[in-house]
């Protein structure tokens, strides 16, 4: 993790390139498994996602929450990606 925003959001340093979300990757973080999502919308209520951000890294959040509340993470917090069969 290399920011946490005002609203909680996880920074990574992960280059989510184009079409980022069709390739079956999840994070995990803090041995929680995250799938990937375009919008806040597109998940239920606290749940946790990841997604392509504006300047086109990997950000964790949550749907009306806070990311580094929910999952205990802070700037340095490791991530790892799973490609999922």
């Amino acid at each position: 993790m290399i920011y946490v925003d005002t609203y909680g959001n996880l920074m990574t340093g992960l280059v989510a390139a184009p079409g980022w979300q069709n390739r079956n990757l999840s994070l995990l973080i803090n041995g929680q498994l995250l799938s990937p999502a375009r919008t806040f919308s597109d998940v239920k209520l606290g749940h946790g996602f990841h997604y392509r951000n504006s300047i086109g890294l990997c950000e964790i959040a949550v749907n009306c929450g806070r990311a580094d509340q929910v999952f205990g993470a802070e700037i340095g917090t490791a991530v790892f990606i799973r490609e999922q069969k």
